[in-house]
């Protein structure tokens, strides 16, 4: 089902406020574009250990993410002065919004992705440490009674992995 849409339906400052949503939401899918690009460098910088090259990505998607956050911020003012009837009229709105949607979507499922490849990384690593340095067998407990696994105090290498 799609509404009949009458301009006359509509005042000046209606129309204004949907055409300023409708570019905001192709600036967050132009900002989205490029995050999703730096999510991907962020990947490769990690796989490839090259920690420069993964701090610039990092600055760079906190930048843009900014940006989002203000428009996202500027389009929900507009929406509230608009029904949101007349918004889903139209056509280039809709496009717009489920473009921007769906690269949200991509974008948490890289993240998901990157931090469970870290987390398995960190647990393996640890694993090794845990058998080449072996801590105190003590068992610890928190205040709530959860056990504790001690963390090496300190370990010098003299090789660079």
């Amino acid at each position: 089902y799609k509404p009949i849409i009458y301009m006359e339906n509509f005042d000046m400052e209606e129309m204004e406020n949907i055409l300023k949503i409708e570019q905001i939401l192709n600036n967050q899918n132009t900002l989205l574009d490029i995050i999703l690009a730096e999510q991907v460098k962020i990947r490769q910088a990690v796989m490839e250990k090259n920690w420069m090259k993964l701090q610039e990505c990092i600055e760079t998607i906190r930048e843009k993410t900014d940006v989002f956050v203000e428009l996202e911020k500027d389009r929900e003012a507009l929406a509230s002065a608009v029904d949101a009837e007349k918004i889903a009229g139209f056509e280039s709105v809709a496009k717009a919004e489920s473009a921007v949607r769906g690269k949200l979507l991509k974008s948490k499922v890289e993240n998901n992705a990157l931090g469970n490849y870290v987390k398995i990384v960190k647990d393996f690593v640890q694993g090794v440490i845990d058998n080449v340095v072996p801590q105190r067998r003590n068992t610890l407990y928190s205040r709530k009674g959860n056990i504790i696994k001690p963390q090496p105090e300190s370990m010098v290498l003299n090789r660079l992995f």
